[in-house]
């Protein structure tokens, strides 16, 4: 069977959880080809899977969007029909019998023009079945349970998805309309004809699923990289934070870092492709890393500082690890906020840091690392994420998908 991997590769989590599902798919004798535009689409090459790319909007473009919270600049029309025509192209020449999709809404509607089947990996908080909207009155009465709550969660949930639906999604109906094809409804774009949830409920609640749609768990990067160069020059005696940058940039911390140093933390970073100054000095007791392998890492790690991403969130709770979440924008800060709910750690934004110092920062790891309710509940945790098996269901699904006439 031939699958093609479409993601928005200007994010490592948006390949990798393909890249999981695919390793499963080209063990049982199928072939995958990657396809996509941004940097992150290299990841799949490091594990010898075809690519090709595809036009799609800028990281820029995507970064600007996404932090201003000016949606509605993301998805362009005019660029819109050029990707959905590059899909059609590619499908053209490539023949596959499914689409497996990432965070790229175009690639559902091209395939289905095309009369392909498609299976999507998204999460739950960019899906319409969310419990928990974006913005809820749970995180300032600071209660599960409130009188009005559960109903105030579902307007605002109503609210968020008729406005993601007409201001984000309304330039790809039209284009829907003009291919005949049915209307989306806001995060359907997302999905696909079997949509595979990379979440649990635990940390991520639905409020219903239809029968496509399903929890597979996390899919976190599992990579063969080396242990870190730097795990032989780590001291046991003084704590250790993984500082992951992410996709889109917490890089202006990287020439901060001296103040955590100096008061006794070591640091382990993973710039990823974040472009790093030449000048950049790093202090003592801090070490950069490209990529990492967490697996080899996170053992040795009595925190994790991250963005917020779900990929590496669901790396550090695995382990075991509280969290000290510095979200660049709302859907990072989404994640953040689950986060303090829970008990597992603290959430700042990446503003914050930078009008209050790094001061701020170093004062919220500090509670982290010396409270040990917030280890005590990453622990905790850590048994919800025993016995998800999310690449081999999510291929088992793939599988069967195409044997549907």
């Amino acid at each position: 069977m031939k699958i093609l991997a479409i993601a928005n590769a200007h994010a490592l989590a948006h390949v990798s959880r393909l890249l999981e599902v695919a390793k499963v798919l080209r063990q049982r004798g199928h072939e995958v080809l990657f396809a996509g535009h941004g940097k992150y689409l290299q990841v799949a090459d490091w594990d010898d899977f075809p690519t090709r790319e595809l036009p799609y909007i800028s990281v820029e473009q995507v970064v600007q969007a996404v932090r201003s919270q000016r949606l509605w600049e993301l998805y362009r029309e005019p660029e819109l029909e050029t990707f959905i025509q590059a899909e059609l192209e590619l499908y053209d020449e490539h023949q596959p019998e499914v689409v497996l999709i990432d965070n790229r809404p175009t690639a559902r509607t091209s395939a289905e023009i095309a009369g392909i089947k498609t299976a999507a990996v998204l999460n739950v908080h960019m899906s319409n079945y969310r419990r928990i909207p974006f913005f809820s009155l749970r995180n300032l009465v600071k209660r599960e349970r409130f009188p009005g709550l559960d109903l105030m969660d579902r307007l605002e949930n109503a609210i968020e998805g008729r406005v993601y639906d007409q201001l984000v999604m309304g330039g790809l109906n039209r284009l829907r309309r003009k291919r005949g094809l049915a209307r989306l409804y806001a995060y359907d774009h997302e999905a696909g004809d079997v949509t595979f949830l990379a979440d649990i409920p635990e940390f991520n609640p639905v409020s219903m699923l239809p029968p496509e749609t399903r929890y597979i768990g996390p899919l976190t990067w599992r990579n063969q990289l080396p242990a870190p160069a730097c795990l032989e020059r780590l001291r046991a005696d003084q704590p250790m934070v993984y500082l992951s940058l992410g996709s889109e940039g917490l890089e202006d911390l990287l020439g901060q870092l001296g103040t955590l140093t100096t008061s006794g933390i070591q640091i382990v970073v993973a710039a990823g492709a974040a472009e790093l100054s030449p000048d950049l000095h790093l202090p003592e007791g801090v070490f950069v890393e490209r990529y990492v392998n967490t697996d080899a890492l996170l053992p040795r790690c009595d925190l994790v500082c991250c963005h917020g991403g779900n990929g590496t969130l669901y790396q550090a709770f695995s382990f075991g690890l509280p969290v000290v979440v510095v979200a660049t924008h709302q859907e990072q800060y989404y994640g953040g906020k689950r986060v303090e709910r829970l008990g597992l750690g603290r959430t700042l934004t990446l503003a914050d840091v930078k009008r209050n110092g790094t001061a701020r920062l170093l004062a919220v790891l500090r509670e982290v690392l010396i409270t040990g309710s917030y280890r005590e509940k990453a622990h905790d945790f850590s048994q919800y994420l025993r016995g998800w098996r999310g690449a081999e269901l999510a291929a088992d699904d793939v599988c069967r998908l195409a044997t549907i006439t």
